[in-house]
């Protein structure tokens, strides 16, 4: 079914907020458009987030929200760690609800508009209202700052971005929207970023000492024609793109956003892996539910030595340990976690006393292996393609492109390539984010993810058509859900550029036109119903009522993000836009 469409007036707002809503960690930032037109770089970042119980201050908040027994919005980022931390020492957190990491669900099933997500304990609310809440936390803590600032701006002077991996579905960026207009933002004052992107632009404005580099040159993108591959590396997912630099400053993709779920938590995945190789699951299960403070407590210790562990790191890591853990497994199997050491993989190669984890230095650097070789092949066979050959700049954005680690696989990977790494890779997205809410005609043109396309019927070909297809209408042989093309997977659209086809009614007096649209990951799909094609909606066409058959014109295109179909019946050139419902 349609629904209404997001591509309404946009008119100039005072200032421009992008939300940055991450996998591991969220954030905001803003700046007023008289500002941004002296200086675009001039963009505020709320740095108050704070950790009560380490001290320490950062541009980001975690992503985690604590609802009440009452399933209400309670509290967001280090406070809700925190909140939950104490509830669970008292053990009244059983009837409370604590989200974390949750946004990867939207990259890795299919996503409904009723879905609902568990939280740490199984318990489930519905998904939007978790992220709307999130939304609307950030959304208020921004607008409270700018109160604070001494400004006059209101909500209705912002207009807002929301950024989205690339590599997400339609249906993922449509629930992202919907969730941020239930938390008061609306269509019209809200854009919807794509991450790359928005890194993407706001790197093309950095000076040359905000960047590294490892051919020791300035950003080279900064001439038209010049191409560039932006990794994307974020807490849940790895987003790849490539652009092209084009003569008035516009970027061009050249390969559709790709990519897989190879981000900063697969590291966190791998570290409990290692844990249950020594006191197993169940074990490990049970200190999570029973001592969830001690749990949240080692997984910030293992986010610190994650973030400062370097290629070059030699001896041991150490890791301060929850006694709750070895004490759990201790009960549980009446046998000491030196025993269960001494008969793992990791003997001699880890120690674990008391509060202390000793670890060999290459047993945690092992704990990127598995995302870092996903990463590195997949560079390496888009650099195969023939769009992307030739590709010598690669951009490294993303907090997960802060890590040491991940910066020294690239560049030993790629060395004929230059790597570019900006200061706070990790705000990139954020920055950029803003910069597109300002000036979003700056991606000129995208590749499609998809083809895209409608159902129809055309006369029945023996040679061509299977029988098992073969339906009789108004008396004519016809052949049933054919896949009419459109817009091909991997083809080149610039924005706001239509694709058109006409199609004609199958019999006299017929009072109206159903456009099924239907995406396939595959280029040339033959039939509608094929495995793995969706129907992503429809556009109802009225019709006058005739003696005769009537001819219709579609046209579809994409927006800034999102895609459109227009259809005009061609006797009263009445036209009808939809724009679709991917839940």
């Amino acid at each position: 079914m349609a629904t209404a469409g997001p591509f309404g007036e946009k008119k100039a707002k005072l200032l421009v907020a992008a939300v940055d809503f991450g996998t591991t960690y969220s954030g905001y930032a803003f700046s007023l458009k008289h500002d941004y037109t002296k200086d675009p770089l001039k963009i505020s970042v709320n740095q108050a987030w704070t950790a009560g119980s380490m001290a320490l201050t950062s541009y980001k908040a975690p992503t985690v929200v604590l609802f009440n027994e009452r399933k209400e919005f309670h509290s967001f980022g280090y406070e809700a760690e925190d909140m939950y931390s104490e509830l669970a020492m008292d053990g009244e957190h059983h009837n409370w609800y604590f989200f974390k990491r949750f946004k990867m669900r939207l990259h890795k099933e299919k996503v409904l508009r009723d879905m609902s997500i568990d939280d740490a304990k199984g318990r489930s609310l519905p998904a939007m209202l978790v992220f709307q809440e999130v939304i609307r936390y950030l959304k208020g803590h921004m607008l409270e700052t700018l109160k604070k600032r001494g400004t006059m701006i209101e909500n209705k002077d912002i207009h807002w971005v929301l950024t989205v991996p690339a590599i997400w579905r339609d249906a993922a960026k449509q629930f992202m929207r919907e969730s941020a207009c239930k938390a008061e933002i609306e269509g019209g004052q809200l854009t919807v970023a794509l991450e790359p992107e928005a890194a993407s632009l706001f790197c093309q404005l950095l000076p040359t000492d905000k960047v590294s580099s490892t051919i020791g040159t300035s950003f080279a993108v900064a001439s038209a024609g010049s191409k560039y591959m932006v990794i994307d590396l974020g807490g849940g997912t790895a987003d790849i793109t490539v652009h092209e630099r084009q003569e008035d400053g516009g970027l061009r993709e050249l390969h559709k956003a790709s990519g897989g779920a190879w981000g900063g938590t697969r590291v966190d995945e791998e570290f409990d892996q290692l844990l249950i190789k020594i006191i197993g699951a169940p074990v490990l299960t049970k200190f999570k539910e029973e001592y969830t403070a001690d749990y949240l407590d080692l997984m910030r210790e293992l986010e610190v030595k994650k973030r400062t562990i370097k290629p070059s790191s030699k001896g041991k890591i150490t890791l301060k340990v929850p006694v709750k853990l070895a004490e759990t497994y201790e009960d549980e199997t009446e046998e000491k976690v030196a025993e269960a050491i001494a008969g793992s993989t990791y003997q001699g190669k880890l120690t674990w006393a008391s509060d202390k984890m000793r670890l060999d230095a290459e047993v945690f650097k092992g704990l990127f292996k598995h995302c870092i070789e996903k990463i590195i092949e997949h560079i390496k066979d888009l650099l195969c393609n023939d769009n992307v050959s030739g590709t010598k700049t690669l951009l490294m954005v993303g907090g997960f492109s802060d890590s040491e680690m991940m910066q020294a696989a690239v560049k030993n990977a790629f060395p004929a390539c230059n790597v570019i790494i900006p200061e706070e890779a990790g705000l990139c997205v954020l920055k950029g984010a803003v910069i597109f809410g300002h000036r979003p005609v700056s991606i000129t043109s995208r590749m499609s993810r998809y083809t895209y396309g409608i159902n129809i019927s055309p006369p029945y070909d023996k040679d061509n058509h299977p029988p098992s297809r073969k339906v009789t209408v108004g008396g004519v042989d016809r052949c049933q859900n054919v896949f009419r093309r459109y817009i091909q997977e991997g083809e080149a659209m610039r924005v706001g550029e239509a694709r058109t086809g006409r199609h004609i009614t199958l019999s006299d007096h017929q009072t109206e036109m159903v456009l099924n649209i239907y995406a396939s990951p595959k280029r040339d799909p033959q039939f509608v119903d094929e495995d793995e094609s969706e129907c992503l909606g429809q556009v109802v066409v009225k019709l006058p009522d005739k003696d005769d058959k009537i001819r219709v014109e579609v046209s579809m295109k994409f927006g800034e993000t999102e895609l459109a179909v227009e259809a005009e019946e061609l006797s009263t050139n009445n036209k009808y836009t939809s724009y679709f419902d991917f839940l």
